[in-house]
């Protein structure tokens, strides 16, 4: 994270998105410095706005935010990775999603979590690389479970699906399970 006289730079996994009224939208990012962090994207989906494209779930983005009136506010957006090769795969895009909704129902908002940033990127290279087995989203699960402290022992597919959606209250959607 670097700050200049804009505001906070840094760089983030988009987690997901939220369209508001007018050309506005609610991000959701996961940042190693700021943990996950709901920013404010003014006028983003207007035809001409340039930050759109960067903005997608599972991209690793390098964003400037301003901080004012306790929100966060997106001032410019760059495209690290898209991680393209991924999202051509259908089973890949499922585990991607699943993914992503479990870090963000469970990551308490503008907590650093070093570990589990560092475990995300991991698991969007590790899953880019692979065969699109449903191992790799178990693994990094449990993996994650486990640095939040939910889990202190190794427990079946089944057992996790159960144990995190009791956490969130609700059904992982696409969870391949």
């Amino acid at each position: 994270m670097s700050l200049n006289y804009r505001g906070l730079k840094f760089e983030a996994v988009v987690l997901k998105k939220i369209h508001l009224l007018n050309k506005d939208v609610l991000i959701s990012l996961f940042t190693e410095e700021l943990g996950r962090l709901t920013v404010f994207a003014k006028g983003i989906k207007k035809i001409t706005s340039r930050r759109s494209p960067h903005l997608q779930t599972g991209n690793l983005v390098s964003v400037l935010v301003s901080h004012r009136n306790d929100h966060y506010f997106l001032q410019e957006s760059e495209m690290i990775s898209g991680f393209s090769e991924l999202k051509k795969d259908e089973k890949k895009v499922a585990q991607l999603y699943s993914f992503l909704f479990v870090l963000d129902r469970l990551l308490p908002e503008q907590q650093k979590e070093t570990k589990i940033y560092n475990l995300t990127k991991n698991f969007l290279i590790d899953l880019t690389k692979s065969s699109g087995s449903k191992q790799i989203i178990i693994d990094y699960l449990t993996q994650a479970m486990k640095l939040m402290g939910y889990l202190d022992k190794e427990v079946s597919q089944a057992e996790l699906k159960s144990l995190i959606e009791e956490i969130i209250n609700e059904k992982i959607p696409l969870l391949p399970l």
